[in-house]
């Protein structure tokens, strides 16, 4: 058996209730079952605030909403869709909370985008407070172009997902950030990098001496846009969506070489009803599961077949997280004083990847029928086993808020 730190899921959407009103299906407690089954200790979730709230009045309903039910422990970015002058004392009082992070920031979505102004000097003040913005990077004149396009041929099916919101939206957008980030003098993370372009982008920013981090998921690793084209479409319906398959290895390659520093899951998990219910590209409910077997695919996919060493896996999944996010080291590392957060991983275990034996309420996994070698045998949280061979075996809202500190620039 392998022994390793406890995965960080850096990107969960547990209970998001999204634009259109539809709640996911993994709540708090759902979720992080579904997460300690693949060997997940800790994920990072989303405080939305809602019309008049402060960002600290959002971040505290939040906590008291997981704290109730949450089997692992947690912490929070905060979502900012407007800043001025009047909010900057707001982000003291979130680093006084112990959340260090916001996001994810739009810059596509009409009702979720950030002014320009407004993020500019968001950047600036979340800098100075030691607090680290994260962006969803898409360009929303692009997709909108593209939408109106598509709309006007009649071209609406899943089918049309991934040419509705283009490969050049995220490289646009990625690219405008670094040069915003470059003259501010300001650190970044980008969130869920799709494109092999994307990842370039940011290693140029990179060598070019920027504090420019960035994820990637697993989704956008091993699956492409051709699932858009088969039966049940609608599953693989995300944003960014899923690309042309030679951007795989490219973002297998920015892993390796450290251009991107973190794998997350984005883990919103819509159930197939709610994912059918529409036959329109722009209608489907956007997200997938992942991540009860984000260890497992990454071992097997990247340890397993040589892309990545096996320190280089724990960087990526626990180590980085917890130091980019402020954890470490209470988490993210083995070590005498570190919470005793341990996966036991069968190296030899073959799983093949189904549905109904996911603990995730979706009733469905993107990667229905992968073939996995390697898989958690037991997930320990602070020294106590709460997931043994499959079976839970925890408590429910034992899961603690972990109080986050500034983190470290990879």
């Amino acid at each position: 058996m392998l022994v390793l730190p406890g995965v960080i899921d850096v990107h969960t959407h547990y209970g998001l209730v999204g634009a259109r009103g539809v709640r996911t299906a993994d709540d708090f407690y759902q979720g992080s079952i579904s997460a300690a089954a693949g060997g997940v200790t800790t994920v990072i979730d989303y405080a939305d605030p809602l019309p008049g709230e402060s960002l600290p009045e959002a971040a505290l309903k939040r906590r008291r909403e997981a704290e109730g039910s949450i089997v692992i422990d947690f912490s929070l970015h905060v979502v900012v869709s407007s800043f001025g002058q009047q909010d900057v004392p707001e982000l003291a009082a979130l680093v006084e909370q112990g959340v260090t992070s916001l996001g994810e920031i739009f810059t596509s979505h009409p009702s979720l985008k950030i002014d320009t102004e407004d993020l500019r000097l968001l950047l600036v003040k979340a800098r100075d407070a030691g607090v680290l913005v994260t962006m969803h990077a898409e360009d929303d004149v692009l997709i909108q172009k593209a939408g109106r396009l598509l709309r006007q041929l009649g071209q609406n099916d899943k089918q049309y997902h991934g040419i509705s919101r283009p490969i050049e939206a995220e490289v646009t957008a990625i690219k405008w950030l670094i040069e915003m980030a470059a003259e501010l003098e300001c650190p970044l993370y980008i969130v869920h990098v799709s494109s092999g372009e994307g990842a370039k982008a940011i290693a140029d920013a990179r060598r070019a001496g920027q504090l420019i981090m960035g994820e990637t998921c697993p989704h956008y690793l091993l699956l492409s846009e051709g699932k858009y084209r088969e039966s049940g479409a609608g599953l693989y319906i995300m944003n960014p969506p899923l690309r042309e398959a030679e951007n795989n290895d490219a973002l297998w390659a920015a892993l390796a070489e450290g251009t991107l520093q973190v794998v997350t899951t984005d883990h919103c998990s819509y159930t197939r009803q709610q994912k059918e219910a529409s036959s329109v590209c722009f209608d489907i409910m956007p997200g997938v599961p992942g991540s009860e077997t984000l260890l497992p695919l990454l071992y097997t996919e990247g340890v397993g077949k040589g892309r990545l060493e096996l320190p280089q896996l724990v960087k990526l999944l626990s180590g980085n997280p917890a130091r980019i996010f402020g954890l470490y080291p209470q988490k993210g590392i083995i070590a005498v004083g570190s919470d005793a957060d341990m996966v036991i991983f069968d190296p030899a275990k073959e799983v093949i990847i189904t549905a109904p034996e996911q603990h995730s309420a979706a009733g469905y996994t993107p990667f229905e029928g992968w073939k996995v070698k390697g898989y958690p045998r037991l997930t320990l949280l602070r020294g106590q086993v709460i997931f043994r061979d499959g079976q839970f075996c925890g408590e429910r809202g034992s899961g603690r808020f972990i109080h986050a500190r500034q983190g470290q620039l990879l």
